[in-house]
């Protein structure tokens, strides 16, 4: 194998896989990217067994080959490498040399067998369905801070997608801890045509990884393979083998009703939630919520650090009343959002404060109360 590639796009797609290849694994291949020059350019492949990932790279290529290649140290060799063109060539058997064209710094790296690495799923004759690549990084980006992070918890730890018909045909992610939970719609066009009933459940991992690959691109094509999820551009292919099992009823949690809604500013509430929080138990950032026409006082206490208190204006014209919550959960609801003004449900106590805004609609956050702070 001997070839010529420029730095910039071989960085690029280096830096991609280093969220998949498992440097932790005790196969000693998964750490490993694959790399297979033929005529064309370069196929780069890397997998955790769980999630693959391929790509094609343009290149000069003087002799075709295969080396499944060191992920880490190859990225951190190219990413300081000083020249913008590299050679790479395999001058002896599973050992990889790099180099510049005149050989001032020359690295030899040593490489696997590319027998070795394992075989990634097929695509071809996937049912694929054309979607925005930034609706695909938005509906991640809102829902994936509230997947479940304890291994006790595995059916949450992954974003829920189905299909709804509620309005349009569209695309739903949901995702809950248990504690919280968010979900987005975005209509589809064409999405009618892949089989999401009873919807399926993309792990964390891939989730993010589907996301960095979907806000580079102004179009992506999702669909579904027998136990896998599939996302593809014009030189990229991501699979994720999914969570197998049900999902929850997550719509047995969402109240039917609105019996005391409150309108407050977006930023400045969260700031306060910021800023209160600062003196409460750092475990679980108990606040608690004092509401009245006058505005939403945010309050906590600490029997050790002390008190803090600081009042927002608002929009209520009920009863007082006061609710107890997570300040990081509703902190993580209202980042993720755009509305200028955001609408707080709290029915009472014992059902979840739901959080929506005229910016962004399809959406819905939902917090649970606390019982004590």
């Amino acid at each position: 194998m001997k070839l010529v590639v420029e730095k910039e796009k071989l960085l690029k797609i280096l830096s991609r896989v280093q969220g998949i290849a498992d440097r932790k694994s005790s196969m000693a291949i998964l750490s490993t990217i694959l790399f297979e020059a033929e005529e064309g350019g370069i196929n780069v492949s890397a997998t955790d067994l769980e999630i693959g990932f391929q790509a094609h790279l343009e290149a000069e290529i003087e002799k075709s080959g295969a080396l499944a290649i060191p992920a880490r140290k190859f990225y951190e060799i190219v990413k300081d490498f000083p020249l913008e063109r590299i050679i790479l060539e395999e001058r002896e058997p599973q050992w990889l040399t790099i180099f510049g064209e005149n050989e001032e710094v020359v690295f030899r790296l040593a490489a696997l067998p590319a027998e070795d690495f394992p075989t990634l799923p097929e695509v071809e004759g996937t049912t694929l369905v054309e979607i925005p690549g930034g609706t695909i990084a938005e509906m991640i980006s809102k829902t994936i801070f509230c997947v479940a992070t304890e291994e006790s918890r595995f059916i949450l730890s992954g974003i829920f997608v189905e299909k709804v018909e509620e309005t349009a045909p569209s695309l739903r992610f949901v995702a809950t801890d248990g504690h919280r939970l968010a979900m987005i719609d975005r209509e589809i066009e064409k999405i009618g045509e892949l089989d999401l009933s009873p919807g399926v459940i993309i792990p964390r991992k891939a989730a993010q990884e589907m996301k960095k690959i979907a806000q580079d691109h102004v179009l992506v094509q999702f669909g579904l393979k027998e136990n896998h999820v599939i996302l593809t551009t014009p030189h990229e292919v991501l699979t994720a083998r999914l969570i197998d099992g049900q999902y929850p009823d997550y719509r047995a949690v969402i109240p039917k009703t609105k019996e005391r809604v409150v309108l407050v500013p977006r930023k400045r509430f969260t700031e306060a939630l910021k800023r209160v929080s600062i003196i409460s138990a750092e475990r679980y950032r108990p606040v608690k919520l004092e509401v009245a026409p006058e505005g939403v006082t945010v309050v906590s206490q600490h029997p050790d650090l002390g008190e803090g208190r600081e009042r927002v204006e608002a929009t209520y014209s009920g009863e007082s009343f006061s609710l107890n919550f997570n300040a990081k959960y509703l902190i993580d609801v209202l980042e993720v959002m755009d509305s200028e003004e955001v609408e707080l449900c709290m029915n009472n106590e014992n059902t979840p404060c739901i959080v929506t805004g005229a910016s962004d609609p399809g959406f819905l956050g939902l917090v649970m109360p606390m019982t004590t702070v």
